[in-house]
């Protein structure tokens, strides 16, 4: 039996990065998938995920953009911050400020800061 389109659960948007051997591309990367999907525009791809937070990574490169309501928990650690998601799953970004001014950026119930 074929489960019908509309019961199937959509795939959930981790965060989107630029591709580093075409930096026009994007890397999609989703919740409980391994590998990223790609996407020929980056630029294209934030769009069509309106609701993205710009984020740098610890190496002070920017263009990586989260999906907020993909994040569980942030764990402080000095300027380094590690974002956990859903599927537990993490990121590490730079972010000078304390833990609360980013748990405050969304309203995601199931965030947490420690």
């Amino acid at each position: 039996m074929q489960i019908p389109r509309h019961f199937r659960t959509a795939p959930v948007l981790r965060f989107v990065a630029r591709d580093v051997d075409d930096p026009s591309a994007a890397l999609l990367y989703w919740l409980d998938v391994a590998e990223p999907s790609w996407e020929a525009s980056f630029y294209r791809t934030t769009q069509r995920f309106g609701t993205l937070m710009q984020v740098v990574l610890p190496d002070e490169q920017p263009g990586v953009f989260v999906n907020r309501f993909a994040i569980h928990t942030v764990v402080p650690a000095g300027c380094i911050k590690r974002l956990i998601f859903l599927d537990d799953s993490w990121l590490e970004i730079r972010y000078g400020g304390n833990c609360d001014d980013l748990c405050n950026l969304h309203a995601a119930s199931t965030h947490t800061c420690p």
